[in-house]
């Protein structure tokens, strides 16, 4: 029997550890379970107490809210203080030196295709072309993790 995601066989000979591990992180937190074939009673019965433990956990967590935090998560090299959403300026005609300034919302489809809304501030405006980004990109946001949690 296959073990489902999260959880890991663990055969180490030279600790005498033998066992399964449930690893789960929800919002930033990690929790990890070992269940030792010893303690169980072997392999498959502490693999079957494992997928309970695994189960409670996923219970005590909504699909819709680690899917919108896994896709809202600030990144380090974020430069407009909104995840998905940033301000680029790109060579639009490279024989006059004319550049094009927009505002590009970004997210990752149902299918995990990337898709990207670009907003120009030549014909929305620095203000109105981000707002309508960041609305793009929560919109697109909601509805991406409404049809991710409905899947089984």
């Amino acid at each position: 029997m296959k073990p489902p995601r999260n959880i890991i066989r663990i055969d180490h000979d030279r600790s005498r550890t033998y066992g399964w591990r449930v690893t789960l992180q929800r919002k930033g937190e990690i929790v990890a379970k070992t269940f030792s074939d010893g303690v169980y009673g072997g392999k498959r019965k502490a693999l079957n107490v494992a997928v309970d433990c695994r189960s409670m956990l996923l219970s005590q967590h909504s699909t819709l809210d680690h899917q919108l935090w896994v896709r809202t998560r600030l990144r380090r090299n974020n430069t407009s203080g909104i995840p998905g959403v940033g301000r680029y300026e790109v060579l639009a005609n490279p024989n006059t030196g004319r550049r094009s300034t927009f505002w590009l919302a970004s997210w990752v489809n149902e299918h995990g295709a990337s898709r990207k809304r670009k907003f120009y501030v030549s014909h929305y405006g620095e203000r109105q072309a981000k707002r309508l980004a960041v609305i793009e990109r929560k919109s697109q946001l909601k509805r991406v993790c409404t049809i991710k949690s409905a899947q089984p």
